[in-house]
């Protein structure tokens, strides 16, 4: 009567514990770091066609965490006649064929992240000044942000130097929170453990109230 009282109450609790046990496994399924970064940036537009330009841009920064304190991006624009820009990493976008896609790459070294952009510009022709502001989609990483994905938002203010082609020099903060997969045990192996452990119980249970 003790091993089948005790028996009833051990199955409740061992698909609670199967339960809790796989919450456990999902909510550890990734780490979320979070990121803020002050980059001092040189952009380089350079004309190829009409009103559209490739964009060639670096940074680097004394506050990045993680090692991504090196950033490059190139993209592609078109000015309109109110000095916004409009860009894009894809030159089809613009109806410009035969260039390699845009890309945007933070950090040189062991840990990078790897992504594409959408952003937008208005540039003061009189004051010779700029501002911009976009969006980073992270799509990838190596080292410890192998899998990474995120979506970083950034803001920059430049100073404008005109000849043949435009060059910005400014400030950039990027920011938010990169997340990172982890593999995790299947509940299954939980499971599994679980029962080896009940088994034992009610061995010993059974071996008691035979000696009785």
């Amino acid at each position: 009567m003790i091993v089948r009282s005790l028996k009833m109450w051990l199955v409740p609790l061992a698909l609670s514990t199967v339960s809790v046990c796989s919450f456990a496994a999902k909510a550890a399924a990734e780490t979320v770091y979070p990121f803020t970064g002050n980059y001092r940036t040189v952009v380089n537009i350079t004309p190829i066609q009409g009103n559209i330009s490739q964009v060639f841009e670096v940074g680097e920064s004394d506050d990045a965490p993680y090692g991504l304190d090196k950033y490059e991006g190139l993209t592609y624009s078109v000015l309109d006649d109110n000095g916004n820009l409009t860009f894009n990493n894809d030159p089809s976008f613009f109806g410009v064929e035969d260039y390699p896609l845009g890309y945007i790459q933070l950090g040189d070294g062991t840990n990078k992240l790897f992504g594409t952009s959408d952003a937008s510009a208005s540039v003061d022709f009189e004051n010779l000044t700029a501002q911009g502001s976009g969006v980073v989609y992270i799509t990838d990483g190596e080292g410890m942000f192998e899998g990474a994905t995120a979506t970083l938002s950034f803001f920059e203010e430049d100073i404008v130097t005109l000849g043949e082609k435009i060059t910005l020099n400014g400030l950039a903060l990027v920011s938010g929170p990169i997340k990172v997969p982890h593999t995790v045990p299947e509940p299954t192996i939980t499971t599994a453990l679980i029962g080896i452990g009940l088994f034992g119980i009610s061995s010993k249970l059974r071996r008691r109230k035979q000696s009785l």
